[in-house]
């Protein structure tokens, strides 16, 4: 480390944005739960404000997003790089950037140039909102086994929504279920070799046979992710989600979850959920509420209704219900849940949640196996998203 260089490490969630006052770094490697917590801040701010604020911040991240489309040419437009900002909206930027967008740079501590993000996807809209700010995101992407680092994006050669080009000296392969490779931008999952890869697990040579195989060159011994990705046809590489996570609905069709969590989860409303339904007709959200944003959007206080009251609220089934049509606009139709539950927070205290903060979804559908079973027997007062009227 060279002289006069430091590093923080953050006591935990609960004290990240003091922590970030307190150490100003310039640095900064987390997980996407912060900077979505630091979205979901600014989101509220906006729609709390008066109509001129509003239209103030609003103009602002939008003249930020020209800026960096212009500046980052991976990230947007297909490496076709946008135009400059013209005389006066440059003159705007200046402004606005000053009096709206530093602001918000200041909730890392005023002084970051960039952001690493790892550990579990990153949507595309958290990485342009950042950009928008003025501190641009890195997204990499990696495994234990692999030493960690498969791939990653890097400062002047991003695209958002990915996790970046393949490392020099690692080689990747997307194959199907059959270990065939298939072509740019099909889904399959991402195996890997090279210098990075473990030998082995120690002492256990049937769970290595398990996860290293035989590469499509006849040579290369490669480590099987048990991600599902795809590359696209500029070498950029994307994780869609997790093998063993992939189900299939009663009807038939194979459903990959963190895709539909990653939608739902974008919204101000709601903090944590997990999507279940394998081997049913239809797809179930455990939700876990922002209820902050929610009292804040509907005008209920504290005083007004307890949160056990809000649970049953007509209001906020109503928010949420349009917030997940709202949210799940590409997601194909079969996929988009069908009910809801509000449940209490994932926590590392009750095991749902790892260290780094991924959420452990078979634990929570477990936990909750008996209310997501009572609203597939029809045995609950909740009807289905399809019969509600959105608030």
């Amino acid at each position: 480390m060279s002289q006069g260089a430091s590093l923080g490490i953050c006591r935990g969630i609960p004290h990240i944005l003091d922590d970030l006052q307190f150490v100003q770094p310039t640095l900064l490697y987390a997980v996407p739960t912060l900077y979505k917590k630091v979205y979901d801040g600014v989101s509220n701010l906006v729609n709390n404000s008066s109509p001129p604020k509003q239209r103030l911040m609003r103009e602002a991240l939008r003249i930020g997003r020209a800026n960096a489309a212009h500046k980052n040419v991976t990230i947007t437009n297909n490496g076709v790089a946008a135009p400059p900002l013209g005389f006066f909206d440059r003159l705007k930027f200046k402004l606005l950037d000053e009096i709206v967008l530093s602001k918000i740079r200041g909730r890392f501590g005023s002084k970051l140039r960039v952001g690493f993000v790892a550990g579990a996807a990153c949507p595309k809209e958290i990485v342009e909102f950042m950009d928008a700010v003025g501190i641009p995101i890195c997204e990499g992407y990696g495994l234990s086994e692999t030493s960690p680092v498969i791939s990653m994006n890097v400062l002047n050669r991003r695209k958002a929504g990915s996790v970046g080009h393949v490392l020099n000296g690692v080689q990747v392969w997307i194959v199907d279920q059959d270990g065939n490779p298939v072509g740019p931008n099909e889904e399959g999952e991402i195996c890997c070799s090279g210098p990075n890869v473990m030998r082995g697990y120690h002492n256990n040579v049937e769970a290595t046979n398990e996860v290293i195989t035989l590469a499509p060159d006849g040579k290369s011994k490669m480590f099987h992710t048990g991600d599902l990705g795809k590359m696209d046809n500029d070498g950029f590489l994307s994780v869609t989600g997790r093998l063993k996570e992939l189900y299939k609905l009663e009807n038939g069709k194979y459903v990959c979850p963190a895709v539909i969590e990653g939608a739902i989860g974008m919204s101000r409303f709601i903090s944590q959920v997990v999507v279940t339904g394998a081997n049913r007709p239809y797809n179930i959200a455990l939700i876990v509420p922002d209820w902050d944003a929610i009292r804040s959007e509907l005008g209920i206080s504290e005083l007004d209704a307890s949160e056990d009251e809000l649970v049953n609220d007509d209001r906020v089934k109503g928010l949420l219900t349009a917030e997940i049509k709202l949210n799940c606009f590409n997601i194909k139709r079969y996929e988009v849940p069908q009910a809801f539950l509000l449940v209490s927070p994932f926590t590392a205290a009750n095991n749902m949640i790892t260290p780094k903060q991924s959420i452990r979804r078979h634990v929570v559908i477990k936990a909750f196996d008996e209310m997501i079973t009572a609203i597939y027997d029809g045995n609950t007062n909740i009807k289905p998203i399809e019969d509600r009227k959105a608030a």
